[in-house]
């Protein structure tokens, strides 16, 4: 009987099976793995920095927005206060320039009384200058008084 040769490069349990070795095989780095380790490294800084950048401006715009929303409240609330202010001083000019009220302030406040239509003098300048006035019926008797005593003392004169 033949017998093989003792391989050392397997080994044999207790148990008789046959189990393959361990192998590890290992690269010698060159300069174009270390290259590729610095690309590699590079892009993943400028990956995270492009996502902090992107955090950082999101912030940023939500900063401005909510500074930007307050002024707009800020400026509605003002809006609301003029309008409000223009309502009531429109409503109370309202009240003071309608005539009543007028005349109101102007008989109680002021001491005025209404015109009489013997105190309104109507001028036409059409082809002569005259002044037409309305005469009330006091004066129209006061004025025939006047022009009777006038001719009565015209009579009396010799």
């Amino acid at each position: 009987m033949t017998q093989a040769a003792y391989d050392l490069n397997t080994k044999i349990k207790s148990s008789g099976q046959y189990r393959a070795p361990r192998v590890r095989v290992v690269r010698g780095r060159s300069g174009l793995d270390k290259l590729r380790q610095t690309v590699a490294a590079l892009r993943s800084v400028l990956v995270a920095a492009l996502i902090l950048g992107l955090v950082v401006s999101l912030l940023y715009s939500q900063a401005i927005i909510t500074e930007l929303s307050g002024e707009i409240e800020s400026a509605r609330q003002e809006l609301t206060q003029a309008q409000s202010t223009y309502d009531y001083l429109s409503g109370r000019m309202d009240d003071i320039t309608s005539s009543t009220n007028i005349q109101e302030i102007a008989e109680g406040k002021l001491g005025l009384v209404k015109a009489d239509a013997s105190q309104i003098t109507y001028i036409t300048m059409e082809g002569e200058s005259l002044i037409v006035r309305n005469q009330s019926d006091l004066s129209k008797l006061l004025t025939g008084i006047k022009t009777a005593a006038l001719s009565l003392i015209g009579n009396f004169n010799p």
